[in-house]
């Protein structure tokens, strides 16, 4: 028998390298260690199956974080820094639309968090007005605004967080960050959404000033992408969803979310974003994240 040279170049790898490959391959869900210079793999759903509902939530979240990072424009993480674009169309329940256009920053500053940089083209009477937030994955974040009218920037503090952000169905809690030390979880159920499979976790915020008891978060099975989150309320009630479409993949590895929709059931008014112009690893640096630069976004 005659073996091709990709095939034949497998027996020339040590177990560490069939390893990295088997770990590395992007259908890849399990763990898979060398034993005895055998590789043997579980999948992540055994793994999974041995789970109390608390544990179960938190290990699919973590692989989600871990494969596509935080949500609401972030995506997968190693970008960098990253720059893209969105519109928004913001209905009210008679049929009214309001369009805003922003452009977004974006900075990876692991190992302690994140940094955007919000700014508003359009319509006119909110050009420049600018919102930064500093995440950090212990404690509150940071987030100020620029208001160029009065040439004032005023920092969000954390009980105002669940303020709605420039007249959207998107609140400053929402554009916060999102990382896993933030919530405790729970396994909700596998359930089917628009055909596919899904995993639905619970996350309850650690923050007492969160305006939400829980976030029911729906991870595909096949891509662990988020898809859906359901917001409830303090009272238990189901107060909007976020769903998240039409993802791609840049660059041949980040992940993103090119349409984006809150709809708020108490409200009746929805939000729709969509995204565009994704690009990545610009040039931006840490200081183009400061107050000052805050307060000469354009």
């Amino acid at each position: 028998m005659r073996l091709s040279p990709a095939l034949f170049s497998i027996f020339l790898l040590t177990p560490a390298q069939l390893l990295n490959a088997a770990t590395n391959t992007e259908s890849y869900q399990g763990d898979c260690r060398v034993i005895d210079g055998t590789i043997v793999c579980t999948s992540l759903v055994d793994q999974l199956s041995t789970l109390a509902p608390e544990e179960k939530g938190l290990a699919l979240y973590q692989v989600t974080d871990q494969k596509h990072g935080p949500l609401m424009g972030y995506g997968s993480p190693g970008y960098g820094d990253s720059q893209s674009r969105f519109t928004a169309v913001v209905k009210n329940k008679d049929g009214f639309e309001s369009v805003r256009e922003v452009h977004l920053k974006y900075f990876e500053n692991t190992p302690d968090g994140n940094m955007r940089l919000i700014t508003f083209d359009k319509p006119r009477d909110l050009k420049r007005h600018a919102l930064l937030t500093i995440s950090h994955k212990q404690g509150q974040d940071e987030q100020w605004v620029f208001e160029p009218d009065t040439k004032q920037v005023k920092r969000i503090l954390s009980n105002n967080a669940f303020t709605p952000f420039s007249g959207t169905e998107i609140n400053f809690e929402d554009i916060s960050s999102q990382d896993v030390d933030k919530y405790d979880y729970k396994f909700l159920k596998n359930d089917t959404l628009n055909d596919t499979p899904h995993y639905v976790v619970n996350r309850f915020p650690k923050d007492k000033y969160s305006g939400y008891s829980r976030l029911e978060t729906w991870i595909s099975r096949d891509t662990y992408l988020v898809t859906r989150v359901d917001y409830y309320d303090k009272q238990e009630k189901l107060l909007k969803t976020l769903s998240m479409d039409d993802y791609k993949k840049y660059e041949g590895k980040y992940w993103r979310a090119n349409f984006m929709s809150m709809k708020n059931y108490q409200t009746g008014r929805t939000t729709e974003l969509t995204w565009s112009e994704y690009r990545f690893n610009t040039g931006l640096e840490a200081n183009d994240f400061s107050l000052s630069s805050l307060r000469n976004s354009n």
